[in-house]
């Protein structure tokens, strides 16, 4: 008899809540937006109350997280530019309201052992991924375990060197003109005054934007040595993004790293790889 997991994808922008059996295919799914804290894992809660029991409860969150087991806040998010999230206990709240099993992981980490184990990273033992949409999220998962020091990395807020000409002064509330400030989605939007989505055709938008991604990719170079990297969310799903990035890493590198930049291609599960990670999560629990 099949067992159902919970599995949740918690974005900036939206939430994602499934029921996914052992195959990883999903048997129920519900979308909300992310507003309040109350309003949007109350609707999520919402959905799975109406839905046959899970035995296990997976999260994939925006962060930053809090990701020490020993803190009494573990599980929640942490300082974020997301206004009234800081401090949102995702993790204790879902878990109290299933009644099951649950553990988290940032959205990237998951990600990343989702293309490791069954996506675009297969065959890879150094798989790092990178979402870029309405934040910038990068992590790296080694033989199927994401990497971690005291904390999740937090690679999209690395500081960036400056395009020549460009003169946008970023939008991170925290760093201003760091990778996310500078390359997100909104960012795209600011500096450009224009929905992304009316720029498709825009060769200089996307040409700057693969440059500062570009530096993401020598950090994981030199920082890791990843096999591969793979770039997934909104904007990183782009079909010509992967190699347009591919490009300006060769450029950026220069010919320095022994092994070359990484190979670098568009995620397997496209926008679904966090919330196939989280059903990973609830798996590893049964």
């Amino acid at each position: 008899m099949s067992r159902h997991v919970a599995a949740v994808e918690a974005g900036g922008t939206k939430f994602r809540a499934a029921l996914v059996d052992d195959d990883l295919q999903i048997v129920a799914e519900h979308r909300v937006p992310t507003t309040t804290p109350d309003e949007t894992i109350g609707a999520i809660e919402a959905f799975f109350a109406g839905q046959p029991s899970a035995s296990a409860l997976g999260i994939a969150s925006f962060g930053p997280l809090v990701v020490d087991p020993a803190s009494s806040v573990y599980g929640s998010v942490a300082a974020t530019p997301k206004p009234g999230w800081s401090g949102a206990p995702l993790l204790a709240r879902l878990s109290d309201s299933l009644n099951v099993p649950a553990e988290i992981e940032t959205d990237v980490e998951a990600a990343a052992v989702a293309e490791y184990r069954v996506g675009a990273g297969q065959g890879h033992r150094r798989v790092g991924y990178v979402t870029v949409g309405t934040g910038i999220g990068a992590a790296i998962a080694i033989d199927g375990v994401p990497f971690r020091g005291r904390d999740h990395t937090e690679l999209g807020h690395i500081p960036v060197r400056r395009v020549e000409g460009d003169t946008f002064p970023g939008r991170c509330p925290f760093h201003g003109d760091c990778l996310e400030g500078m390359a997100s989605g909104p960012a795209i939007g600011e500096r450009w005054n224009a929905d992304p989505s009316s720029l498709q055709d825009r060769d200089e938008v996307w040409d700057l934007e693969a440059a500062y991604l570009a530096q993401l990719v020598r950090v994981y170079a030199y920082g890791f040595g990843p096999d591969i990297v793979l770039f997934g969310g909104g904007v990183g799903t782009r079909p010509d993004m992967a190699e347009r990035i591919r490009q300006a890493a060769e450029a950026d590198d220069a010919g320095y790293a022994v092994s070359g930049p990484p190979t670098i291609a568009t995620a397997g599960f496209g926008e679904d790889a966090g919330l196939i990670g989280a059903a990973l999560i609830a798996q590893r629990l049964l």
